[in-house]
C-alpha cells in the first residue's frame, strides 16, 4: 500500500484529477443516500412506528383524505384491527395576547387518543382529555416545544396562561417534548387542540375536516386492515350510493402517508440519476488510468520481464485505485456535507435534517470501494496483457495492447457522453416545461393579479349573514385602494386547481346513478370575481352587484360542463343540481363563462368542470383575497391594513402575486429540476473532460504519423478535420446510444408531471446540440496542436 501512496504522489496532476472527480462522483451520490433516506425512510420517533397507520379513501375521482364524524364512529364500529384511532385536522390561526402582536399559527385539532397512540405525553403539563372533546369545553391547548422557547423563552409559568386562537380565548395547559416534533407529520404545527362537533354537526356527512389515524393490534397488518374496512365500504355504498358509489377504504403505513407520491418519486428518480455521475466519473478515471498505463507501459513491461507474474502487475494497479477510491470518498463526504446543507435548505425549506448516518457511512464505504474496483479492473487487466517484448522493442508505441486501449478508451468515451445526454435530457425537458407552464394561456389575467389567503374563524363571525356582510364590505374596501382597479373573494382559485369537488346532474337524472354523475369544483365567489381574473363571460349573464343570501340560487358555469351536460343547446335557463349529503341542490344556469387553467398545477385537473355560486349563498370561513393592479406586487401592505382596519384579530397571509404563488407551490418540482440540472452540468464537464483527454492521447500517440502524412503533402487543416472527426464519431455514436436512455427519462417524467414534462423532441435536439458544440472545442484544442506539429522532428522522433 505504501508503494502505491508513493506511486501516486509522483503523478500529482493525475492524483488531484482523479480525486477531485471522484470526490464528485461520490460527493453526489452520498448525498442523494442520505436525502432519499430522510425524506423516505427516516423513523417517527414514536414507540413501535411501525404500528400507525393512516386511513384513507378511494373514490372514482381521486383519493379522499379527509373524513366527517359521522364516517369516523361507522369504521370505529367497522374495524377490529386497531387498538385506538385518533382525528387530526390541520387549521391556520390566529394566536394573539394582550400588548403582543397577532401571529397566524399552524395548529391542529385532535381527539385525546392522539396522545396514547403516538406513544407521547406532554414534557410539561398535561394533555387534554376525552372530556374536553365536548363542544364547550375545548378551551385548552397544548403548545410545541419550539413555541415554548420562542414565544416564551422555556419558562415553566406558562401553563395556565390565557391566549386567543382565532379571538377565542383558551387556556396553555401542557408543552410537548422536543422529540414529538416529526416535521413529516405535523409539518409546521405549533399547538394542538381539542377537536369537538356540536351534535348537530356529528350528524353531517359531509363536513370531512380531519384526517384518521389508527395504530394497528400487533397481531394486525396494513393489508388485513384494508380488507376489513372492505365490508364497511360496500354498506356505506347501498346506504348512501350517490357518497360512496365505487368507493373503497385504503390502510397507508404512517412513512407512505405522510411523503408526497410527487416527491418519492422524484427522490428515488435523482438518486438514479446520481448514479449516473458516478458512472461517468469511473469511466473518466479509468480513461486516465489507461492513459497512466500508457505511460508506464515501458516500467510494466521491465517489472514483468524481472518476473513480476501477471496477478502482481494487476494488484498493484487495483491497490493504486483503491487507494484513490478512498481518499476520493473521504473527500466526497465533505462534498455531500455541503450538498446536503443546501438540499435540506432549499429543497425541505430547513425542516428536515440531513446528516450523515452510521448507514449512510456504511454506503459510502462500499460505493468508495466499489468504484476502485469499477474503474480500475479493466486498466489493471489491459496492464496486465502488457506484451513485454513489443514493448520494450517499440517503447510502448504501437504495440497490440496500445490499440487494445485505445479502443477501450474509445469504448469509455462513448459510454459518457450517452449518459451525459441522459441527465442533460431530463433537465432540458424539465426546465422547458415549467417554463410553458408559466407562458401558456390560462384563460384568465395572470400577470396583474395579487391573491392572499383569509381564515374567517367561527369565533369571529358565527353566522352566515354576518360572515357574508362582512366580505361584501371588505370586498368594497379592496376595490376602493389607490391603483386597485377591481376586487374579489372566492373560496379557490385557478393556481394549483379549484378544490370542493360535488358532483352535478341534470333535471333529467337522478342523484341514485351517482357514479355515472360527472364530479365538478364548486367555488363560491363575489360578483367582481369574473372581471377582476379577467374571465370573459360567453353566453348569458353574471351574478348582479346586489346580489343576496335570500335571493334565487343561480350558477355560472364553464364552457366544458356546459358542453358536457347540455350538448349542442343552450345551458342557460337549464337547472343544475349540486349533491352534497346525498341530497340535490338545484339552480339555475344564468351564465357561461370560458375554461380557465390552473397554471401552477403538475398534473391533469381531476375534473375539468366548474360551477361557480354567489359566495352570499355559501359564505365559507376561508377565502382567497384577490386584487386587480397594474402593480400588484405594491398592493401588498395596502391590502392587510384593509383587513387589520376591519378586524386586528383576523390578519390575511399568504400574499403572492400570482407568478410567486406558482413557484410557491412548484418549488420541489423546481429545486429538483435545478438538482437535475447541477447532475447534468456535472456530467457534461466531465464528459467534456474524457473527450479532451482521449483526443489529447491520440495526438500525442500519433504525432509521427501526423508528421509523415505532413511531410507528404497533408495540410494543416487535413490533421484538424481528422482529430475532429475522430471526437464526434465517438460523440455521435454516444448521442445515438444515449437516445434510447433520454427518451425513456422524458417518458417517465412525463408520466409524474404530465402537464410539465414528456416527449419534448426540441429539448432533447438541444442538449443534443449541446452536446456537441461541447465535442467539438474539446477536441479542438489538442486538434489544433496536431496542425503544429514539426514534420522533420516527428521523422526524426519516429
Amino acid at each position: 500500500m505504501k508503494q502505491s501512496i508513493r506511486s501516486l504522489l509522483r503523478s500529482p496532476g493525475h492524483t488531484l484529477v482523479a480525486l477531485l472527480t471522484l470526490a464528485l462522483g461520490i460527493g453526489v451520490n452520498t448525498a442523494m443516500v442520505s436525502s432519499v433516506q430522510a425524506v423516505l425512510f427516516r423513523p417517527a420517533p414514536f414507540p413501535h412506528p411501525e404500528q400507525i397507520a393512516r386511513i384513507i379513501g378511494e373514490t372514482p375521482q381521486g383519493r379522499m383524505d379527509m373524513f366527517s364524524h359521522a364516517e369516523l364512529q361507522e369504521i370505529r364500529a367497522g374495524t377490529t384491527a386497531f387498538a385506538s384511532l385518533t382525528t387530526l385536522g390541520w387549521d391556520y390561526q390566529t394566536f394573539a395576547e394582550t400588548g403582543q402582536p397577532t401571529t397566524r399559527l399552524v395548529g391542529v385539532n385532535a381527539s385525546a387518543e392522539m396522545f396514547t397512540l403516538f406513544g407521547a405525553l406532554p414534557a410539561l403539563g398535561r394533555a387534554f382529555t376525552a372530556e374536553e372533546n365536548q363542544p364547550g369545553r375545548n378551551h385548552v391547548i397544548v403548545i410545541s416545544h419550539t413555541l415554548w422557547h420562542e414565544r416564551y423563552g422555556g419558562r415553566p409559568d406558562v401553563l395556565g396562561r390565557v391566549v386567543r386562537l382565532n379571538g377565542e380565548p383558551v387556556e396553555i395547559i401542557g408543552v410537548m417534548p422536543a422529540s414529538f416534533e416529526f416535521q413529516p407529520l405535523w409539518d409546521q404545527a405549533q399547538f394542538w387542540r381539542p377537536l369537538s362537533f356540536t351534535p348537530e354537526q356529528q350528524q353531517w356527512r359531509d363536513l370531512r375536516i380531519f384526517t384518521l389515524f389508527g395504530r394497528l393490534l400487533p397481531d394486525s397488518s396494513l393489508a388485513a386492515a384494508t380488507a376489513g374496512l372492505a365490508p364497511l365500504a360496500e354498506t356505506q355504498a347501498r346506504a348512501h350510493p350517490s357518497i360512496y358509489g365505487g368507493f373503497r377504504y385504503r390502510v397507508l403505513s404512517l412513512q407512505e402517508s405522510v411523503t408526497d407520491p410527487l416527491v418519492r418519486n422524484i427522490s428515488w428518480m435523482l438518486l438514479a440519476l446520481s448514479v449516473f455521475v458516478l458512472l461517468i466519473a469511473c469511466a473518466n478515471l479509468a480513461n486516465l488510468q489507461l492513459a497512466r498505463t500508457t505511460a508506464r507501459a515501458r516500467d510494466l513491461a521491465i517489472r514483468a520481464a524481472l518476473g513480476a507474474t501477471r496477478g502482481t502487475l494487476i494488484g498493484h494497479q487495483l491497490r493504486e485505485c483503491l487507494v484513490l477510491a478512498l481518499a476520493g470518498g473521504a473527500l466526497g463526504l465533505l462534498v455531500a456535507t455541503g450538498l446536503n446543507r443546501v438540499i435540506a435548505r432549499r429543497l425541505l425549506g430547513g425542516t428536515t435534517d440531513i446528516s450523515l448516518d452510521l448507514t449512510t457511512l456504511g454506503i459510502t464505504c462500499a460505493v468508495a470501494l466499489f468504484t476502485g474496483i469499477l474503474f480500475g479492473i479493466f486498466p489493471a487487466w489491459l496492464a496486465a496483457r502488457t506484451d513485454v517484448n513489443a514493448v520494450l522493442k517499440q517503447q510502448a508505441r504501437g504495440s497490440s495492447a496500445g490499440r487494445g486501449q485505445a479502443r477501450a478508451r474509445n469504448l469509455l468515451i462513448v459510454a459518457e457522453v450517452a449518459l451525459a445526454l441522459v441527465l442533460l435530457g431530463g433537465a432540458g425537458v424539465m426546465h422547458r416545461g415549467l417554463a410553458r407552464l408559466l407562458e401558456r394561456p390560462a384563460g384568465w389575467d395572470t400577470g396583474r393579479i395579487l391573491t392572499g389567503i383569509l381564515p374567517v374563524p367561527d369565533a369571529r363571525i358565527n353566522n352566515d349573514p354576518q360572515r357574508a356582510a362582512f366580505f361584501l364590505q371588505l370586498e368594497s374596501r379592496l376595490a376602493a385602494l389607490p391603483g386597485v382597479e377591481q376586487a374579489a373573494i372566492a373560496t379557490s382559485l385557478p393556481i394549483n386547481g379549484y378544490n370542493a369537488d360535488r358532483q352535478v346532474l341534470r333535471a333529467d337524472q337522478t342523484p341514485g346513478s351517482a357514479a355515472q354523475l360527472p364530479a365538478a369544483s364548486h367555488v363560491m365567489v363575489t360578483p367582481g370575481f369574473f372581471a377582476t381574473l379577467g374571465i370573459p363571460l360567453l353566453e348569458g349573464r353574471l351574478f348582479p352587484a346586489d346580489t343576496r343570501a335570500n335571493g334565487p340560487r343561480v350558477v355560472v358555469i364553464n364552457a366544458a360542463l356546459a358542453r358536457a351536460l347540455w350538448p349542442g343547446q343552450s345551458a342557460i335557463g337549464q337547472r343544475l343540481g349540486s349533491m352534497d349529503s346525498g341530497t340535490a341542490y338545484w339552480a339555475e344556469v344564468i351564465g357561461v363563462v370560458r375554461d380557465v387553467d390552473a397554471v401552477a398545477r403538475l398534473q391533469p385537473a381531476a375534473t375539468p368542470f366548474v360551477v361557480y355560486k354567489p359566495l352570499v349563498h355559501e359564505p365559507w370561513g376561508w377565502v382567497y383575497l384577490v386584487v386587480r393592479s397594474e402593480r400588484p406586487e405594491l398592493q401588498v401592505d395596502p391590502l392587510q391594513r384593509a383587513v387589520v382596519a376591519l378586524d386586528p384579530e383576523m390578519p390575511s397571509y399568504g400574499i403572492w402575486t400570482v407568478p410567486q404563488a406558482v413557484r410557491e407551490v412548484q418549488h420541489n418540482v423546481r429545486l429538483s429540476a435545478e438538482l437535475l440540472s447541477a447532475f447534468a452540468l456535472l456530467g457534461l464537464a466531465l464528459a467534456a473532460v474524457g473527450i479532451y483527454g482521449v483526443t489529447a492521447n491520440l495526438v500525442a500517440q500519433r504525432t509521427g504519423e501526423f508528421g509523415i502524412r505532413l511531410a507528404l503533402g497533408a495540410r494543416p487543416s487535413d490533421l484538424l478535420r481528422l482529430v475532429l472527426w475522430h471526437g464526434l464519431t465517438l460523440a455521435a455514436t454516444g448521442l445515438l446510444l444515449g437516445a434510447a436512455g433520454a427518451l425513456a427519462l422524458a417518458r417517465y417524467l412525463g408520466s409524474l408531471m404530465p402537464r410539465v414534462a414528456g416527449l419534448d423532441f426540441p429539448a432533447l435536439a438541444g442538449v443534443a446540440g449541446l452536446l456537441l458544440a461541447v465535442t467539438l472545442v474539446a477536441c479542438y484544442l489538442p486538434a489544433r496542436r496536431a496542425t503544429q506539429v514539426d514534420p522533420l522532428e516527428a521523422l526524426r522522433t519516429e
